[in-house]
């Protein structure tokens, strides 16, 4: 794809090291440049009103007021620019990140921590391409004309289950925000089992469980070997690890694993709900896939489709990205699309009455 327009980027990090790691990060990148650099919060703001920027790259934490206060100050002044958070993954670096990421943040880098600088920038400039190149695309589709949905003139017919023994999620890029609107919105009541693949890295799954879990009515932690599904329950599938489930003397119980990467993901929506088809498609399985750049989880529906499972899909214009929704809509495997905030009411009612 030939880039035709830049992102203009302003990088704030109160440390120069990394002002100057996530500049040359974003300036080998062909669809992004930095415009400027600021030290602390508080300059970031001056340069925002003084020049245009289409991105800010913001240091999760910095003296005066920090990265979660500038970020509600940019959303309030400059609700047109798009923030990205540069995190550290100390457990308050994560547990800020998340607040962040609830408080409008298109997503969130994780700063390098391993001892070769040149690996470290590596892995920086890997990182940003993915969330940028999301942003950049977004931005160019919000300023499309005469768009058309690439949608299937029709749905690939499969079993429709009449009652359901589990709820997968995969979701990605703008997911803690969207999980934040559907998981406390379930009753206490929820009659099924909840399993959830958020693409995230160690620590920050255990910080968004716990923030899901002060929300909601359900139980929400991270997933871990030998936990044992039951409804009332919601597992988010630890960091930087595959989540699988498997059928045990106890009922069906969580294995967690460091397999290969699939569609460059770990954890991965396809390995979480291949397992799930094994375990429940005789059953039924009622999936939701939402937000999120890629198409990890189309296969993972494709193995459902096989067995027995109805299909939710986020809409297109409720998705921070519409990535993996659309890889499910356009191989006909969504039985409906449902905006973001009638989700969780659709959940409960298919889970309640069946798919009928």
């Amino acid at each position: 794809m030939r880039m035709t327009e830049q992102l203009v980027a302003l990088v704030v990090d109160d440390t120069i090291t990394y002002r100057a790691l996530v500049s040359d990060a974003v300036d080998a990148l062909p669809f992004a440049t930095v415009g400027e650099r600021a030290p602390t919060g508080e300059i970031a703001l001056k340069k925002l009103a003084a020049s245009r920027f289409d991105l800010v790259l913001l240091d999760v934490e910095m003296p005066g007021i920090g990265g979660l206060e500038t970020l509600g100050r940019i959303k309030r002044d400059f609700p047109d620019v798009d923030v990205v958070m540069v995190s550290g993954v100390s457990e308050h670096a994560a547990s800020t990140t998340i607040k962040a990421m609830n408080a409008g943040a298109f997503e969130f880098v994780r700063k390098p921590i391993g001892p070769d600088a040149a690996e470290n920038a590596t892995e920086l400039k890997t990182a940003l391409q993915d969330v940028l190149k999301a942003v950049w695309l977004r931005r160019r589709m919000r300023g499309a004309v005469g768009r058309t949905d690439e949608r299937p003139a029709q749905r690939r017919i499969a079993p429709v289950p009449t009652r359901f023994g589990v709820l997968g999620i995969g979701i990605s890029t703008g997911g803690p925000n969207a999980l934040a609107r559907v998981i406390p919105a379930l009753p206490r009541s929820f009659p099924l089992p909840v399993v959830v693949v958020q693409h995230m890295p160690a620590p920050f799954t255990k910080a968004l469980a716990a923030d899901l879990n002060r929300k909601s009515e359900l139980v929400v932690r991270e997933g871990k070997e030998g936990d044992i599904l039951r409804p009332g329950l919601a597992l988010i599938a630890p960091g930087s690890r595959h989540m699988v489930v498997r059928k045990t003397a106890n009922g069906v119980t969580v294995g967690v694993n460091d397999g290969p990467k699939e569609n460059s993901c770990r954890p991965a929506v396809d390995v979480l709900f291949r397992a799930l088809a094994a375990c429940y498609g005789d059953e039924g399985v009622l999936a939701a896939i939402m937000t999120g750049m890629g198409s990890d989880g189309k296969k993972g529906v494709e193995a459902l489709k096989r067995k027995g499972c109805y299909c939710i899909t986020q809409s297109e214009t409720t998705c921070v990205v519409y990535g993996m929704p659309q890889a499910v809509d356009a191989a006909g495997l969504s039985d409906e699309s449902v905006d973001l905030d009638k989700i969780a009411e659709r959940i409960v009612a298919l889970a309640r009455k069946g798919a009928g």
